[in-house]
């Protein structure tokens, strides 16, 4: 059976971080930072408590409205064979939150792929890059989003009060 690590924030910016380990528990995860931008530390992993700072994890650039369980883990591996686990639950926008609710994922993927930027120069992507960035990395993790039958939360476990 697979065993998810706890969910951790750095501790120095606050920021979730994503867990990579061997999926078997036998050893220790590591917590990276998410790879939409550049970090200029390196991530000290914390539990998670009410200094989080979320941002939409479907755009990346809108502070999160709500947020999103999944009834099964969102498992992949890395280029070097390492399993990573999506950590949960998942911050979305009030667009990206509107766009899950009526299970529109061509909707979600149009709207993530507009907002991506280049990571040096921050400006929008070509078409070339855009297109390999929706059918090698958004399109998959969404399609895997989809298919762990998310739910919102709601009342005082949401991250908006």
């Amino acid at each position: 059976m697979l065993t998810t690590p706890d969910p951790r924030m750095c501790g120095v910016c606050f920021t979730p971080l994503e867990a990579r380990f061997d999926g078997l528990g036998l050893w220790t995860p590591v917590y990276t930072h998410p790879e939409r931008e550049p970090w200029d530390h390196d991530p000290k992993p914390v539990p998670v408590d009410d200094r989080v700072i979320r941002t939409c994890d479907f755009c990346e650039h809108t502070p999160g409205a709500t947020a999103f369980l999944t009834r099964k883990a969102i498992v992949g591996l890395t280029p070097t064979g390492e399993t990573e686990i999506w950590a949960e639950p998942w911050s979305a926008c009030a667009i990206c939150a509107k766009h899950i609710r009526s299970r529109a994922v061509h909707l979600l993927m149009d709207r993530a792929v507009a907002m991506a930027r280049h990571p040096e120069t921050g400006g929008p992507l070509d078409r070339p890059t855009r297109r390999v960035l929706r059918r090698e990395h958004i399109k998959p993790l969404f399609m895997k989003f989809f298919a762990a039958e998310p739910s919102e939360v709601s009342g005082e476990k949401g991250y908006l009060k």
